[in-house]
């Protein structure tokens, strides 16, 4: 009988580049664009601000359209300039769609209704872009949120509004949420209406506020906080209002924009906010920094090629890297011979495939654990025996720490998948219940606070596999109450939290302790074991969730692997085989183009069966 013990891979979630679909904010944009505006008359510029020299130039592709208060989104590959009003005075329905990779731009097959709105605001999900209030002609002000699907271009309208009828307003966000600010209804308005990216509900978070109501303000954001910066009272004003992401409070950090201005627009990247034109009194060209590791201001020397008001920005650049483009494997704890657990972290790089050791390992020796990961952080939960403890890996540093919340009870083998919100500890194996359950842990990564959706899985269940989509999260494979293993595959709605069978299984009947890896198109199931030892390989196409045979095998068959994943590539690493038990150090790599698999060369820096694998 093989050794009882789980492979919890937390494979990524990679979000398709071809479509557009991407697990979060880019790292780091190379520039920001500043498109159309009035000077007057209105114009249809694109200035490109490098960032790496804060140079401003003019790329030579323009807006289709002459345009002024219009609006921006943008993911990995494109930015989307929408809305706004032309020459004579007419409100477009446009999107103008700037190519990152060449700076070319285009009109996708797509618009929004006729008329629509012009001075909206707008964010970005990792699969959306959002546009929020505005006015449309007659004047009528609009709490209308219109949604761009980045996948496959089209609009349609989520069922929730703004709060409040407004216009000139600004927003900001985080990988959880976009937060609409200020603006103008009859009055200027101080008022933040939150939208929730997982479930697209708006929020008021009254009695939070701007500091100060205005409209015509523009807004940067990192990881940490949002910035309001100018606009009118209705005198225009430098100041900089801060939103703090992590506790939704308000405040004046101590930098000003260098001149009071309204009609401008921003962008940024990792380190710092521009601010760029607007009026002044009187169009200007001036570009204002915003510092973020000090939060003061600054004028970098360099301006847009022309002065104007009303325009819009997106950053992007070709070397951006969406959060599905990954840097490192981490192959973390297991069992060696013995078995004896372990609190190695073995590091993997996915561009040389060498193997290392980062030098800090678990604070204690964990195994038959789960995992899933964000930008920032790799979280392992549970343990053999069973405990409720979170073990967190810092991708920045890669020290290990240990977040002030726990498991809401002790829990083996149970398993994780994740989205850009919350990361979800799904069944396992528990001494409180006693034995497997059913439910589910939710971490909410913004806080790391963890509770119980209302929602639990279709049967008790341990040792699954699990891979995430941008909308789903799958778990195949594992053992019930009765100790009989399942080809099931469940499914953990991310919008809903409702968990339900596609219908679709593993092939053979039954398997636990299977691995699994998987690309922006494909998750794939490996190997597993049941009364022996597999080395099945089997294909769940996420458009269709139909389960098949691609044609391959593991080149051994195996069980309690650890896995991890980038764009290109799955590696399977370690596990557990024949004669049995023996355990293993090398790496398989699974190539997503050609679907077959070959030896990197380098394995593990021990034998080991039952870690986990998380990527950054």
């Amino acid at each position: 009988m093989p050794i009882f013990s789980l492979n919890e891979v937390r494979t990524e979630q990679i979000r398709n580049i071809a479509n557009n679909n991407f697990e979060s904010w880019p790292e780091s944009a190379t520039y920001g664009y500043f498109g159309g505006g009035d000077a007057p008359p209105f114009v249809n510029t694109i200035d490109r601000l490098d960032f790496s020299s804060e140079t401003t130039s003019a790329p030579g592709n323009n807006l289709l359209t002459p345009r002024s208060l219009l609006a921006a989104v943008s993911n990995y590959n494109y930015g989307y300039f929408a809305c706004g009003e032309t020459t004579p005075i007419t409100i477009r329905c446009n999107i103008d769609r700037l190519d990152f990779s060449n700076e070319i731009i285009s009109r996708p097959n797509t618009s929004f209704p006729a008329g629509v709105k012009e001075a909206i605001a707008a964010v970005s999900s990792s699969d959306y872009g959002y546009f929020g209030g505005g006015s449309t002609p007659g004047p009528t002000i609009v709490a209308t949120v219109r949604r761009l699907d980045f996948s496959n271009e089209t609009t349609s309208e989520p069922s929730n509004d703004l709060t409040q009828a407004r216009t000139y307003l600004a927003a900001v966000s985080n990988n959880s949420y976009g937060y609409f600010g200020g603006g103008f209804t009859s009055v200027n308005v101080c008022t933040i209406d939150r939208l929730d990216f997982s479930s697209e509900t708006v929020q008021n978070i009254a009695p939070v506020v701007l500091p100060q109501a205005r409209n015509s303000l523009a807004a940067v954001s990192n990881n940490s906080y949002g910035y309001f910066g100018g606009g009118r009272t209705p005198l225009r004003v430098c100041i900089i209002d801060r939103l703090d992401f992590s506790n939704e409070t308000t405040s004046n950090p101590p930098a000003n924009l260098t001149e009071a201005r309204s009609g401008l627009a921003a962008v940024s990247n990792n380190s710092y906010g521009y601010f760029g034109s607007g009026f002044a009194p009187g169009s200007v060209c001036t570009i204002d920094r915003l510092d973020f590791s000090n939060e003061t201001t600054s004028a970098p020397g360099n301006n847009l090629t022309e002065a104007r008001e009303g325009l819009a920005a997106v950053s992007g650049g070709q070397s951006q890297r969406p959060k599905g483009s990954r840097t490192y494997g981490y192959f973390v704890g297991g069992d060696t011979p013995g078995p004896t657990q372990v609190c190695t972290i073995d590091r993997l790089d996915f561009s040389s495939e060498t193997v290392s050791a980062p030098g800090n390992n678990l604070t204690e020796t964990r195994s038959r654990a789960a995992s899933f990961y964000n930008t920032n952080y790799g979280y392992f939960g549970g343990n053999f025996p069973a405990t409720s403890t979170i073990a967190r890996l810092d991708f920045s540093n890669e020290t290990v720490s240990k977040p002030s919340n726990n498991l809401t009870k002790d829990l083996l083998d149970s398993s994780g998948v994740f989205n850009s919100n919350y990361g979800y500890f799904g069944g396992g194996f528990s001494p409180s219940v006693p034995g497997r359950t059913c439910t589910f842990d939710r971490l909410d990564f913004s806080s790391e606070i963890v509770s119980t959706p209302s929602n639990d899985f279709v049967e008790t269940r341990s040792d699954a596999a699990t891979m995430s989509s941008s909308q789903y999260g799958y778990f195949g494979g594992g053992v019930v109450n009765n100790l009989s293993t399942r080809c099931t595959i469940d499914r953990l709605d991310f919008s809903t939290e409702i968990a339900s069978r596609p219908g679709n299984n593993l092939r053979q009947n039954g398997r636990n302790d299977v691995a699994a890896v998987f690309n922006s198109s494909y998750g794939y199931f490996g190997g597993g074991s049941a009364a022996s030892y597999f080395s099945y390989v089997d294909r769940l196409d996420f458009s269709s969730e139909i389960v098949s045979t691609p044609g391959i095998d593991l080149p051994a068959s195996r069980s309690s692997l650890a896995a991890v994943s980038n764009n290109s590539y799955g590696y399977f690493g370690g596990g557990a085989g024949d004669p049995n038990p023996t355990f293993f150090c090398s790496i398989q790599r699974l190539d997503f183009s050609t679907e077959t698999f070959s030896n990197p060369g380098n394995g593990i820096t021990q034998a080991r069966a039952g870690g986990v694998g998380a990527s950054n």
